[in-house]
């Protein structure tokens, strides 16, 4: 059986290589197309994520879910000490954890940190995304918590394209500010606007391959493209995590693997991702696959046509469907 799984996720890594691939994820036209770095977690280390923060000498604007980690705090902290402009947006009611984020409010708000809240016009601010300097964005699926930075799955991208940037901070400042946000722009998804079309086009699109690891997985829009994805000859993986899903997601993996799709749950690092391949195109950002983080949460994520990314997400897709069960 082991092997069996193996051979599978060498052919999918080789399959989503980057390499004879024709439908793109859905960039919009004229789109920059620039070179990206790709971090994957836990593999990079807390430090990876937290030296981009260090690196501030300008500005140092934040869109955080969940901001639990003590040293990032210290991190974000010591740069408005320096001078920056450190500006924060938090998530008052994380699902579950409601009043998680008090801590570096007042933390962040003490040290002269503008710190907001976020807009009760959303569901949840689920976004986590950072802009460095008026010059770099990072859109991760991680949050700054002990477990996002050093043992889930995640993905961090790291975007020094003009246009991507400048999307970005428009957002980011409109949703600071508690204010009606520009449309995205560039290769920039966000949920509620774009984040949902872009991505059941892609997957509606893909003539060779799909790839998807993802924390949650319900939207019916994207189980019914999935699964018509493998029915025209498509191959379809999926990795969700080993525990923890919840009962939508339990039984989404059951229908897509009735209907031939490769689903497997890994347990270890806990998946706690949001990636999609579909043939040469890669979305990585906050959005999970389900119905309230693509039409009623705000959602941040990229749309890429970069190889060097493809290839490193589908090798670690790969390995991980290899380590996963049946469900």
């Amino acid at each position: 059986m082991r092997s069996n799984l193996n051979l599978r996720a060498a052919a999918l890594a080789a399959t989503l290589s980057g390499l004879g691939c024709e439908v793109p994820l859905d960039v919009p036209a004229g789109a920059p197309s620039g070179p990206v770095s790709l971090l994957v977690e836990p593999d990079a280390g807390a430090d990876a994520v937290r030296d981009l923060l260090k690196g501030a000498r300008a500005s140092l604007w934040m869109e955080m879910y969940l901001l639990t980690d003590e040293a990032t705090m210290d991190a974000l902290i010591d740069r408005r000490r320096a001078g920056v402009d450190v500006r924060v947006l938090l998530e008052p009611h994380p699902y579950q954890a409601d009043g998680a984020n008090d801590d570096a409010f007042a933390r962040l708000a003490a040290e002269g940190v503008l710190v907001a809240w976020s807009s009760p016009r959303f569901a949840l601010t689920h976004a986590k995304a950072i802009v460095v300097d008026h010059a770099r964005l990072v859109v991760l699926t991680l949050n700054l918590t002990r477990a996002g930075l050093t043992s889930n799955r995640e993905y961090a991208v790291v975007d020094e394209d003009a246009r991507d940037v400048a999307a970005a901070e428009s957002l980011l400042r409109a949703d600071l500010a508690g204010a009606p946000a520009p449309g995205p722009a560039g290769r920039l998804l966000a949920s509620p606007t774009s984040m949902r079309p872009a991505l059941i086009e892609a997957i509606g699109g893909a003539a060779r391959s799909v790839a998807v690891e993802m924390e949650e997985l319900s939207d019916a829009a994207v189980v019914d493209a999935l699964a018509a994805a493998r029915a025209r000859g498509c191959a379809v993986s999926v990795a969700l995590p080993g525990s923890g899903a919840s009962a939508a997601t339990s039984a989404a993996a059951r229908r897509l693997a009735a209907a031939g799709v490769d689903v497997r749950l890994v347990d270890a690092p806990t998946v706690h991702a949001k990636a999609v391949i579909a043939d040469d195109g890669l979305y990585v950002g906050s959005a999970n696959l389900t119905a309230a983080s693509l039409d009623a949460n705000r959602e941040l994520g990229l749309a890429l046509r970069d190889a060097a990314a493809l290839r490193a997400v589908a090798r670690t897709i790969a390995d991980d469907l290899a380590r996963g069960r049946a469900p």
